[in-house]
């Protein structure tokens, strides 16, 4: 049971990286004003297709499924420089997609994205189970 509750968290952190990366991707590069939630929406697919075609989707959420670390902070940092090699990945398969100052840009606002949605992430499960063990110990 905790495995599906640790995939949950994972699922819901990863759909909140890609929607603010999605964000950041639009303010970056523009779009049309009138065409803004389509935008947002094409850049949300966009991402989560990278993300599933460079692995980052798999390794996290290993990472995430099998994390038992103590420490509120350490799956963020894994999930980090998770991130950052998949970018790199990404950013070396399909040529250098990103020039230097936007790769930067992207490197830092999705680093901070990714720790950001980790940290809470890892709060809630933390949060979560412990409610849950509560429980059961009341009832016992």
């Amino acid at each position: 049971m905790l495995i599906l509750k640790r995939l949950a968290i994972w699922f819901l952190e990863t759909l909140l990286e890609a929607l603010f990366l999605a964000v950041v991707l639009v303010s970056l590069f523009g779009c049309d004003q009138h065409a803004y939630g389509k935008c947002i929406g094409v850049s949300f697919v966009w991402i989560g297709t990278m993300f599933f075609s460079t692995g980052y989707l798999l390794t996290t959420a290993i990472a995430r499924a099998v994390w038992r670390g103590m420490v509120v902070w350490l799956y963020s940092i894994v999930a980090l420089v998770l991130f950052l090699i998949h970018f790199e990945i990404l950013n070396h398969a399909t040529g250098g997609m990103y020039d230097a100052p936007k790769r930067i840009v992207l490197r830092i606002a999705g680093g901070c994205i990714v720790l950001a949605c980790t940290f809470v992430g890892t709060l809630l499960l933390r949060r979560w189970t412990l409610a849950n063990c509560e429980r059961f110990e009341i009832r016992i």
